[in-house]
């Protein structure tokens, strides 16, 4: 979860930041000077630093799922052998 705050935080921080230099250089498609380039690369960063720290813990989520179904399986094939299993 802390992760997820972390990643909204800077989510947010890069768009008050995408606004603040673009309301001093101007909403331009293309950067028009150097230091408008350089704010671009570094919102550019930040953004995929966030979405990195995003999905984070949807990996870890998708790692301990397949964990569990894992161990069903397992657990789904010893039943089915003592089931089967001949008398003794």
């Amino acid at each position: 979860m802390k992760k997820i705050n972390l990643a909204k935080n800077i989510i947010i921080l890069t768009i008050l930041f995408m606004v603040v230099y673009n309301s001093y250089f101007g909403w331009n498609l293309h950067p028009t000077s150097p230091e408008e380039r350089l704010c671009d690369m570094i919102a550019s960063l930040a953004s995929k630093l966030a979405i990195f720290f995003y999905l984070i813990p949807l990996f870890s989520l998708y790692e301990s799922t397949v964990k569990k179904q894992e161990e069903r399986k397992v657990e789904d094939r010893e039943d089915d052998d003592e089931q089967y299993a001949a008398p003794v």
